[in-house]
């Protein structure tokens, strides 16, 4: 009896381990030291996110009849636990047509008629290792920033292994 095996093709977005590492390394060199001088202290490096945290994401693009994410990059306010690091924040974006151009405009969930109601529903938190307090959570911003928390090694070494790490 004969078995195939199916092999799926690498995703369009791949861009391989030496880009990935060449522009992790000019981060570094180039904007991370000098976001970490002007802060006093080391800014973020890189953030993780669990399958789960994406599985929900796109769980909420679908509910919003959406069409994508718009990424923004973001500071934390004062007093957070992570005061003045960068952080990342989900938007999820919904088709516009304007006669023949189409554009990708915010998804804003207060101005969704369901929002009084679904703000009023406890949500459904995620709790990974190392989130022992969640706090007030708005839109989709619950990562894990290193610095300050790492995995083993270097934070943020693009040589770590780690899923995705050859995309972008």
């Amino acid at each position: 009896m004969e078995r195939y095996v199916t092999v799926k093709p690498l995703p369009f977005f791949y861009v391989g381990q030496q880009t990935t590492t060449d522009r992790i390394n000019r981060f570094t060199n180039e904007k991370h030291n000098l976001l970490s001088q002007a802060m006093g202290k080391p800014d973020t490096k890189s953030i993780w996110y669990s399958k789960e945290h994406f599985t929900k994401l796109l769980e909420e693009i679908e509910y919003a009849s959406g069409d994508g994410i718009r990424v923004y990059f973001g500071v934390y306010e004062a007093g957070h636990e992570f005061e003045g690091q960068t952080c990342l924040l989900f938007k999820t974006t919904r088709e516009n047509l304007i006669g023949d151009l189409v554009t990708h405009v915010n998804v804003i969930l207060e101005n969704e008629p369901d929002f009084p109601e679904r703000s009023s529903i406890p949500r459904e938190i995620i709790q990974f290792p190392g989130h022992e307090r969640m706090g007030d959570i708005k839109d989709f911003n619950l990562g894990s920033p290193c610095p300050p928390r790492c995995d083993d090694g270097d934070p943020g070494d693009p040589g770590d292994g780690g899923d995705g790490s050859s995309i972008g």
